[in-house]
């Protein structure tokens, strides 16, 4: 899930500002921008004659790429290495300003993959997965811990804009506590929507399945999903559905999937699911509510809540517990918590990957 982008297209400040709330600079730097640059972008988009929020971002990413290049060249790798996921991270948060897939979006969608595949020659540890299905292409990006073999795995999904390596630093906290990271881009997502056609519904859960195929088949035997924003309710239900799963976080979800008021909210959700029928979205919506008196989670259950997330009031999420047995769900709060925890990201990624490396058996690192 995601903030309203869009209130007022006509009125230039307005759609900056609406934008603004919804890419705080805290989400930012947790996808990767450095701070400067967010706060470069920031200031230059409410400064007339108002520039594109897009152009403002690509223009930071395309500075980064170049030096990147030099750095290629002179043979400073890891410079090369930071300046690419840098320019990526910049491209990702560019198209975060369009709802439905237009164009533009997917230009800066696909500079995002570039900028990654720049970046993954230089890490081993990370690299492009697509896995082919009958109904298309499942995109996503792999981050591989030190052992070659790694016993346990964890799908991390994002929500209704922000996605795949946007959430690189959860991958990598995974990774080094000797845990495989999946970034899904699953159904109604990334470039498994823009590229494949592939929008969410139930049955699209089961796409899901073949990312932990994958994980099973990199040698995983021990199973996680780990959920944001809208991307938590999607981890809810696949965990309910899929027995291979042994432990999921919840971070920043709503368990009643509702239609929203704001426009750009719901424009968000549309193209999500794949939809412009207010009555097929409401019905598919209605399908996604959990329900403890129908479904079952049979694993370990981490939930995690902000006092300051705008989306989902505190305590709202407690209600995922009553979907696991008693004893096996851990609720963890910070009071100044915004959605998703943005602002606390390197200890929310600790403490969610530390969790994980408990349920999954794995050794401390």
């Amino acid at each position: 899930m995601a903030a309203p982008v869009i209130e007022s297209a006509d009125d230039p400040r307005k759609f900056v500002e609406a934008l603004q709330r919804a890419v705080t600079m805290t989400r930012m730097v947790d996808y990767g921008v450095p701070l400067g640059d967010a706060v470069r972008v920031r200031t230059a988009t409410l400064e007339e004659p108002f520039p594109s929020w897009p152009d403002a971002c690509e223009h930071l990413a395309n500075r980064h790429a170049h030096i990147a290049g030099e750095a290629e060249a002179a043979g400073r790798l890891l410079t090369a290495r930071y300046a690419w996921r840098a320019s990526a991270a910049l491209l990702m948060c560019g198209q975060l300003a369009f709802n439905f897939d237009e164009p533009r979006k997917l230009e800066l969608y696909e500079g995002t993959r570039q900028a990654l595949l720049r970046y993954a020659a230089l890490d081993e540890r990370f690299s492009e997965l697509v896995i082919p299905t009958k109904d298309g292409d499942l995109y996503g990006w792999v981050v591989r811990p030190s052992d070659p073999e790694p016993q346990a795995a964890v799908i991390v999904i994002g929500g209704l804009s922000g996605w795949g390596a946007g959430f690189l630093d959860m991958a990598r906290a995974l990774a080094d506590r000797g845990i495989l990271a999946i970034l899904a881009e699953g159904p109604g997502q990334g470039l498994t929507r823009m590229r494949s056609g592939i929008a969410m519904n139930i049955d699209a859960l089961s796409h899901f399945g073949a990312f932990l195929d994958h994980a099973e088949a990199a040698g995983a035997r021990h199973l996680g999903i780990w959920g944001n924003s809208w991307g938590g309710l999607i981890a809810a239900q696949v965990a309910a559905r899929d027995p291979r799963i042994q432990a999921a976080c919840i971070n920043g979800a709503p368990m009643l999937a509702a239609l929203p008021e704001q426009r750009t909210a719901r424009e968000q959700l549309f193209a999500f699911y794949g939809t412009t029928d207010e009555a097929e979205l409401r019905a598919t919506l209605e399908a996604f509510t959990m329900d403890p008196a129908r479904q079952h989670i049979a694993g370990s259950l981490l939930v995690l809540e902000g006092g300051n997330d705008p989306l989902v009031p505190l305590g709202a999420q407690h209600a995922f517990t009553a979907l696991t047995d008693a004893g096996k769900s851990r609720i963890v709060t910070w009071a100044d918590g915004e959605h998703t925890i943005y602002n606390h990201a390197q200890e929310r990624s600790a403490l969610a990957a530390d969790w994980f490396a408990e349920q999954l058996a794995v050794p401390a690192q």
